[in-house]
């Protein structure tokens, strides 16, 4: 369970790994037996979590109708829902608290926001129904156009009238607290349903941050230079190492990790890597990958990393 400072905003690293986390489902490779063999070297899917402890402030601005601290409590709010929601909501225990009505059961989180619509980040949905944790009127913020494919799926059918969509267009920002905006910024990232994928600059009081764990290619995106360093922290995406690492495969739509610590050389101090496939040699602890990216001067993300805002 994870502590935060008092009378904060803080962003919290609560996975790092791609979509199917670390082990993968039916791979024998030696991380991912190394992982069922020892559940310490597990890895969730990429999750970020904003920790408000300013508790007793209101907020009534935003999108769509205002929204109350609870009392004294923490804000809580997760972008995406990976396949390993239960364990990251686990971590956050201590600040969602005990639910207002049921015993032994914690606090649902006062939001979520998607980034798309791709397994590791919608995955966790079911569990929000009610055969499972059982939210109610739980704000879902995404595209408009995501917010209408999982409210139009009949598979999503029993969690939608427990879900309060609040549809988020590219550009729209929305304002969690004092000094609190989240921004979502499109993306180029392979889109299947036509519903876009957006990343999330989150300004805080003090210090702004980019969750960007998804994006198709550097070169498809102009803003990139611009964007990255308007902010102070940058969560990015880092699934694959090298070409090598495709073992003849077809090119992958990311960048590698080699030509983002290439490209943003002058950014270094201020980009963390994230959403790393189970086959990324920087996860090979002491190895040459992993010493080459910290020389470089960059970050590797890791669960429980934290960055006051």
């Amino acid at each position: 369970m994870l502590t935060f400072r008092d009378d904060s905003v803080t962003a919290v690293i609560l996975g790092n790994m791609q979509d199917a986390g670390l082990p993968h489902a039916g791979c024998t490779c030696g991380r991912c037996t190394a992982a069922f063999q020892n559940p310490a070297r597990e890895g969730y899917a990429a999750c970020l979590a904003i920790v408000d402890t300013r508790g007793k402030k209101r907020n009534t601005e935003g999108h769509g109708r205002g929204t109350e601290f609870h009392g004294d409590k923490a804000r809580v709010y997760l972008v995406d829902a990976t396949p390993d929601i239960k364990f990251q909501l686990n971590l956050l225990a201590g600040v969602l608290g005990e639910h207002p009505q049921r015993t032994n059961r914690m606090r649902q989180p006062d939001a979520i926001f998607l980034t798309h619509a791709h397994m590791g980040h919608i995955g966790g949905l079911p569990q929000l129904s009610k055969e499972a944790m059982f939210v109610n009127g739980l704000p879902l913020y995404a595209t408009p156009p995501l917010c209408g494919l999982i409210q139009q799926t009949k598979l999503w059918s029993p969690l939608v009238a427990e879900l309060d969509f609040r549809p988020m267009p590219s550009g729209a920002a929305v304002t969690l607290g004092e000094g609190l905006v989240v921004t979502a910024v499109p993306v180029p990232h392979r889109d299947e349903w036509g519903v876009g994928t957006v990343a999330y600059r989150i300004q805080g009081p003090n210090q702004s941050l980019l969750y960007l764990p998804d994006i198709d290619s550097w070169d498809e995106w102009p803003e990139a230079e611009a964007t990255l360093s308007s902010v102070d922290v940058a969560l990015v995406d880092a699934s694959f190492y090298s070409r090598d690492e495709l073992g003849g495969r077809a090119p992958v739509a990311h960048p590698l990790v080699t030509d983002t610590i290439s490209r943003f050389a002058h950014l270094a101090d201020r980009l963390v890597l994230t959403h790393l496939n189970h086959t990324n040699v920087v996860l090979d602890e002491g190895g040459g990958a992993e010493t080459a990216v910290h020389q470089a001067g960059f970050r590797i993300a890791q669960i429980g990393d934290q960055f006051i805002l």
